[in-house]
């Protein structure tokens, strides 16, 4: 489970229309040649590209991890590699599939890491594993991997922001069809504004992955008010139930 605590400005919301949140370019990647897009950016890997081995995508990590603010270190004794960002500490030791996040919970990843020219190279199941928004289209060989913070303030920029069209085409979400849940205090999504005055940002963020499912955590900022949601996706980014929580 990943806790993030910054407060992400609504005016960067509306710049964004990609899978989990920025503008993701559509790359149609050369035969055998893969596309990695991390928090909207085309990852630039060469000579260290991301390749595609039996169902899965191996990316090189550390590439990767930069791109999305993580430090890396590595501990050669023990053969342990510590991700850190803000107030999200991953470790795991190498050749096993075993994550552990901020020392109080383990999640096991599947499909092997590798080594390549000193470089180590992780399944995309990694990603999904420690939380974040990862999604693979065989078709243009392109894998997007979004942090948990940046899909919540799209989508949640998209609602209290009466972007309702957008919000449907994008996550085929419908505010009109779906309403919050019934032991929440909001009757209808169209409503939240109304209740809680003006919009300021995403709070705070915990993400995790199960069964072929994103569970995001936030807690939305107002003027008035705090509010806490929850948001799951599938593995497409598609929203399968929007609600909020208590």
């Amino acid at each position: 489970m990943i806790k993030m605590a910054a407060v992400v400005v609504l005016g960067v919301l509306f710049l964004t229309n990609g899978f989990g949140g920025f503008a993701a370019p559509t790359v149609w990647a050369d035969s055998g040649k893969v596309s990695v897009i991390l928090n909207g950016k085309l990852l630039e890997t060469n000579p260290h590209s991301a390749y595609n081995k039996g169902s899965t995508v191996m990316i090189p990590l550390r590439e990767a991890s930069n791109a999305l603010k993580y430090t890396t270190t590595y501990q050669k004794s023990s053969e342990t590699i510590t991700l850190t960002r803000i107030n999200e500490i991953i470790k795991w030791k190498l050749n096993e599939h075993q994550v552990s996040i901020n020392d109080a919970q383990e999640l096991f990843f599947k499909d092997d890491i590798e080594f390549r020219q000193d470089h180590i190279y992780v399944p995309i199941s990694f990603f999904k594993t420690i939380g974040l928004v990862t999604s693979y289209d065989g078709e243009s060989n392109q894998v997007e991997v979004y942090t948990p913070e940046v899909t919540a303030s799209v989508i949640a920029g998209l609602l209290v922001g009466g972007k309702y069209n957008e919000l449907s085409e994008r996550y085929h979400y419908d505010v009109v069809v779906n309403k919050p849940s019934s032991n929440g205090l909001l009757k209808d999504w169209k409503q939240i504004t109304v209740k809680a005055g003006n919009y300021h940002g995403i709070k705070s963020t915990k993400s995790s992955y199960n069964e072929g499912q994103f569970s995001i955590r936030c807690v939305l900022d107002f003027a008035e008010t705090e509010i806490p949601i929850e948001i799951i996706l599938n593995t497409s980014g598609k929203i399968i139930e929007l609600r909020e929580t208590l």
